[in-house]
């Protein structure tokens, strides 16, 4: 009996290749648990030390204001020193940073601008290291030969996951351990995260295209390169559209129109903290599905239904009901869709930019994207205060449902279901 033709053995990546991504994401979620922890914790921190609400929000914006611009121009020096040296250096940094927050604010005497430049510098640090990591990523994917859109899927689960735990937690634990104790766990974390990467990764050098590129054109051409090749790719600048609007609706929704709900109802302040957290569970369940099904399901598609019908359901709900069970049913359903929109529209950003230009595109593409955040807050509260919740919120939800139909009318958004060839080059500016 013929024993059939000899079949060459399928090679299978090394194990320390798979453990270099099953680390990367243990130190991002052990590194995200201490930021949604800090979110909370800061805030608190400051309203305690300073009794001002208005020097609270000034911190917020302290932190946010230079984690986006360091993330947009460390892009460049992400790409020219390499991912995982970047990444290394900067939450090394950062226990440093983070940790001297809470030790300055413990002298009463402290002046209140050593304190917010303390923060600030922590919130640059953080963006030149979430930057550095998030251009790690697919590289860490690569040598473990997971495919794109699985790693992505679980790198979204893990900040999920981070999120869903470390909200309630921070509550916990301050009031345990007040806030100056919890900001000192979150300056350990980025010391766990920077020792993770630092031993035991080991792809994510600096690009010698990178190099060659900016020894020739300098900083400045490679900044303009990244913001030009964003221009060029219509999908990834659709991309970038879309988020900055949707973006500018999550957070009228989450930071006024939800307080405004709880304000108003019956329902108490303890709604607060449910309705994230029915998200929170929902997202989490749908991304371990997701994870099972990513390759199987076709991109475009699935990413235009989940968004369009999870994206506005909270809005709508808001806007026709007041009833506590149909908002967290609503709430934890909208997770379960919304846990596939990031991780379909990673795997696609990766798979189109060259290797050496990750950090700087990347980093357009998601400054330019969280810029909606600071004004939904602001319209939000506008529209509220003008037109009432409902009218707010059904109003939010239409504009939603406009322009997350794109995927559907536009052309460009086809390329969510090709595989493209990585361009190896774009030209000088």
């Amino acid at each position: 009996m013929s024993a059939g033709p000899l079949r060459r053995p399928v090679p299978r990546p090394a194990p320390t290749s798979n453990r270099q991504f099953a680390i990367l994401l243990a130190a991002e979620g052990i590194s995200m648990l201490g930021s949604r922890i800090t979110f909370v914790a800061l805030p608190w921190l400051v309203l305690t030390s300073t009794d001002s609400a208005l020097l609270a929000g000034v911190a917020g914006f302290a932190e946010m204001l230079p984690y986006v611009l360091s993330g947009l121009i460390g892009g460049p020096i992400v790409d020219r020193v390499g991912p995982r040296p970047t990444a290394v250096a900067a939450d090394t940094a950062s226990v440093l940073a983070v940790a001297g927050i809470p030790i300055f604010a413990f002298y009463q005497h402290t002046s209140l601008t050593v304190l917010i430049l303390l923060i600030a510098l922590a919130g640059a640090l953080r963006g030149f290291g979430d930057a550095a990591k998030r251009a790690l990523l697919p590289r860490t994917i690569a040598a473990a030969g997971v495919s794109t859109e699985r790693g992505t899927t679980l790198y979204d689960g893990v900040a999920r996951a981070s999120t869903l735990i470390g909200l309630p937690l921070a509550g916990l634990l301050i009031a345990a351990l007040g806030p100056s104790t919890v900001l000192l766990f979150d300056a350990a974390t980025f010391g766990v995260a920077a020792l993770l990467i630092g031993a035991l990764v080991r792809v994510g050098a600096a690009d010698a295209a990178a190099c060659d590129e900016q020894r020739e054109q300098g900083y400045a051409a490679a900044l303009r390169n990244g913001f030009r090749y964003v221009r060029s790719d219509r999908l990834i600048l659709g991309v970038m559209s879309l988020l900055f609007v949707t973006n500018m609706f999550d957070q009228a929704y989450a930071t006024v129109f939800i307080p405004v709900w709880v304000r108003d109802g019956p329902h108490g302040p303890a709604a607060l903290g449910v309705v994230g957290t029915a998200f929170g569970l929902g997202a989490v369940a749908g991304n371990i599905l997701y994870t099972v099904f990513a390759t199987r399901l076709p991109r475009r598609l699935t990413f235009g239904i989940c968004f369009f019908l999870g994206g506005p359901a909270q809005l709508l709900a808001l806007a026709f009901t007041d009833r506590v069970w149909v908002v967290l049913a609503t709430a934890a359903i909208s997770g379960a869709l919304m846990s596939t929109v990031n991780p379909i529209l990673l795997a696609a950003v990766y798979r189109r930019i060259p290797v050496h230009m990750h950090g700087r595109v990347i980093s357009v593409l998601i400054s330019v994207s969280w810029a909606g955040i600071p004004l939904g807050g602001v319209l939000g509260g506008w529209a509220t205060d003008v037109l009432g919740l409902q009218t707010a919120a059904l109003l939010a939800a239409i504009g939603y449902l406009a322009v997350t139909a794109a995927p559907f009318v536009f052309p460009a958004w086809q390329a969510l279901d090709r595989t493209d060839p990585v361009p190896q080059a774009v030209a000088p500016a």
